[in-house]
Order: C-alpha cells, then structure tokens, then sequence
C-alpha cells in the first residue's frame, strides 16, 4: 500500500504517458479494506478529466474494477455520474478515439448500465459518421433501452431505415425486433413500426423487416397476426434466402388464419430445387403444417 501511495503522489507529477504507466500499475493493486479504497477512488477520480484520452481510459478502468469493492451505494452512484460526463467528452474526439470508447462503453454497460441510464441519446447517429461507429452505438443503444425511453428510441431507429447504407439500415430495423422481444409492453408499438417500414417499399427494409416480425411472433404467438396482411402483399420483394424463410414460417405457421396459405407456398414450389437448404427446408416443413391445419379444406393443393 506505501509503495501505491508512492504512485499516486507520483502521478500528476509526470507526463500523460507516464500517467498511464502509472495507472496501469496502480490498477494491479488490490486494496484490503474500505478506507485504501475510498482513498484509490478520491485520488484517482481527477483523472477521468484529463485531455488524454488514455489517462481518462484507464482510470475509468480502475474506478470501474474498484467499484466491485465498494460497500456504500452513494459512492457508486456518484462516481458512476461522474464518469458519463468524461466518456461523453470522448465521443467528440477522432473517430479512432470514438470508436474505442465506444468499445469500452459497450463493456461497461453490461456491468454497470446506471452509469448511462438517462443519456441514451449521446449515442444516436449522425449521418456524417464511419459506418463502424454507427453499428456500434446501434448495440449500446439496445443495451440501453428501456420503458422510459423506447418511443424515442423507435422513432430514432425508424430514421436509420431512410438512411443509403445498407448493413446500417438492416440493423437498425432488425433492433426494432428486437425491441420487442427484450421489452414486452412495447410489442405492440414495435410491430407498429415494423408494418410502417415494411410500406416504405425499400426491398432490404422489407426483407428484414419480414425477419423481425418472424421472431416477434415466434416470441408472442397468436397476438400480431394483424400484421401479417401487410407481409404477404410484399412476396415479390423477398429475395434474400433467410427473409423468405421467415414469410414461409410466417406461412406455414398461421395457415389456418391466412386467405390462400397453400397458394402462396406454390409460389416457391417452381424454384424449390434453386433455392438454398435454409429455404427448402422451411419450405418442406411449412408445407406440412399448411397441409395438417387446413387438411378439412377441398382446396387444399400444392
């Protein structure tokens, strides 16, 4: 412990770069009780504001580790209020910068999500930014998301599908999916959504809108079907192998509730020997519940 104070008397009297040394053996340390670690906490927390983005980094990351030890919950939530405030300042560095604190943002907020529950909306994106910033603020913003928030989330993620790159717009449509399965209340208002998108016409929207809706009924059955109208009048712009295995499950799975199930699967029926396994194999298993639930019907034919 002599030898850590020796450090921390140390530190602001250096260079950044040694300031990073110096907390990266800091960081190794231990300490035995609560009094060494409220001392680490108040000498290491002027740090989390310096112009360095690494000395800010990795003091993060000792407060971060030290938090774990920490008995009272005033001082992890005072800490943890002030470490949103050095991560923001980040996130108007380079890109490069952006990106690692990004990455380091992502980490934290699986271990402690209370440091940026009210400031969801410093990671929306912005037009102007690499599509690697974008793809990662899309994972803390559905890590983030919550009651109280997901409206403004959704209306966000629905201006991402108007965007030109393409994998940034699948992803932000397949997060309103999964808005609705991590937040059941919400369903409704995501499936909503979805059917909005859906009627944009952009054939990649529509294809991963299909695949979202395919795992929201999966994960509520019996509940959405209203949706599914708007679904089968879009057949003609599925052509990705896993969106049109989504509209077959879809198909085969509520061909007792839809006008015409077997007429619809005969449309794949042609091409059945072109299409990749995924597709054959939904393909052949909706066949079967179509024929089993609307066995009855005269109509029935393939």
């Amino acid at each position: 412990w002599k030898k850590v104070k020796c450090l921390l008397t140390a530190l602001h009297d250096n260079n950044e770069w040694c300031q990073i040394y110096l907390l990266e053996a800091i960081s190794k340390y231990t300490p035995k009780d609560q009094e060494e670690i409220n001392e680490l906490v108040e000498r290491i927390m002027p740090s989390i504001s310096h112009s360095n983005s690494g000395v800010v980094l990795t003091s993060i990351k000792i407060l971060v580790k030290l938090l774990d030890l920490v008995n009272s919950t005033d001082v992890i939530r005072t800490v943890c209020k002030k470490l949103a405030p050095s991560l923001a300042t980040l996130m108007s560095d380079k890109p490069e910068i952006q990106y690692i604190a990004l990455k380091n943002m992502n980490i934290l907020i699986q271990k402690r999500p209370l440091i940026f529950e009210k400031d969801i909306k410093m990671f929306f994106c912005n037009f102007t930014e690499p599509i690697y910033i974008k793809m990662e603020k899309l994972e803390i913003i559905y890590k983030l998301v919550s009651m109280t928030n997901v409206d403004l989330v959704l209306n966000e993620l629905k201006d991402y599908a108007t965007e030109v790159d393409v994998q940034f717009v699948k992803k932000a449509v397949s997060l309103v999916g999964k808005c609705a399965i991590k937040l059941e209340k919400s369903a409704l208002r995501c499936v909503e959504t979805l059917v909005d998108l859906v009627k944009s016409q952009v054939p990649f929207v529509i294809q991963e809108a299909v695949i979202a809706l395919r795992d929201i009924f999966r994960r509520y059955p019996n509940t959405f079907e209203s949706a599914m109208g708007i679904v089968n009048e879009n057949l003609k712009s599925l052509t990705d192998p896993e969106s049109k295995a989504a509209l077959i499950w879809i198909i085969g799975e509520y061909s007792h509730r839809i006008d015409g199930p077997e007429a619809q699967l005969s449309k794949f029926m042609d091409t059945l020997r072109d299409e990749p396994h995924q597709v054959q194999m939904t393909l052949l298993t909706a066949t079967m519940k179509t024929f089993l639930k609307c066995q009855s019907e005269e109509s029935f034919e393939l």
